[in-house]
């Protein structure tokens, strides 16, 4: 499709990410259907995509888990990449049937009217700090539930140890107490092991 310059028209195209797979869709500014919605499995979508989608394309995705990954695709490939505020366009596109074809041609239609509420896109590299600091948090949280399981059974049992969340071979000979249940004794050394 062209205009009457010969240069191609800009199409909508919406991206409805899931977990396994994405609905594609497409419209032309005045919202007509120029790209059939079709389901791509995410293993098929960097192909999809490279065959299907063009330079001047203008492209919408939801902000969700994999949102950067799709977003990283899709941003060498096309002239602008939206990722959407999730929240926000459900509050603006309540549907009374919702379907995977209606919400992405909806989306579409919202890039179309220049209606998407965006997010932020951080840089590659802000993204990946992001994760690290996201893993290390779990890794700390996961530690703390493990001291705190530790200390339970120690408390449980009225036995001396010491404070705080560091616990090594000098610090941990009351879990050899002969009031600890071998359960209790199999489950602590668990514990050591998984402690982070």
């Amino acid at each position: 499709m062209e205009d009457r310059s010969g240069a191609r028209a800009v199409r909508y195209i919406a991206l409805d990410i899931h977990q396994h797979y994405c609905v594609v869709a497409g419209v032309d500014r005045e919202g007509r259907v120029v790209l059939q919605a079709v389901r791509v499995e995410h293993a098929d979508l960097e192909g999809w995509l490279k065959k299907n989608l063009r330079e001047c394309d203008h492209v919408v995705i939801e902000s969700t888990t994999n949102a950067w990954h799709v977003y990283d695709l899709l941003s060498p490939l096309v002239e602008r990449v939206v990722v959407a505020n999730p929240i926000k366009v459900k509050q603006i596109a309540q549907a009374r049937v919702k379907t995977d074809i209606r919400d992405t041609l909806i989306l579409a239609r919202l890039l179309a009217a220049n209606l998407v509420p965006e997010v932020w896109v951080p840089p590659a590299h802000v993204r990946e700090m992001r994760q690290l600091l996201s893993q290390r948090r779990q890794l700390v949280e996961t530690h703390t539930q493990i001291v705190n399981r530790m200390h339970s059974v120690a408390h449980r049992h009225h036995l001396q140890h010491e404070r705080g969340k560091r616990f090594n071979e000098k610090t941990t000979g009351w879990q050899k107490d002969k009031r600890l249940s071998s359960l209790e004794q199999f489950q602590l050394g668990l514990e050591m092991e998984n402690r982070a």
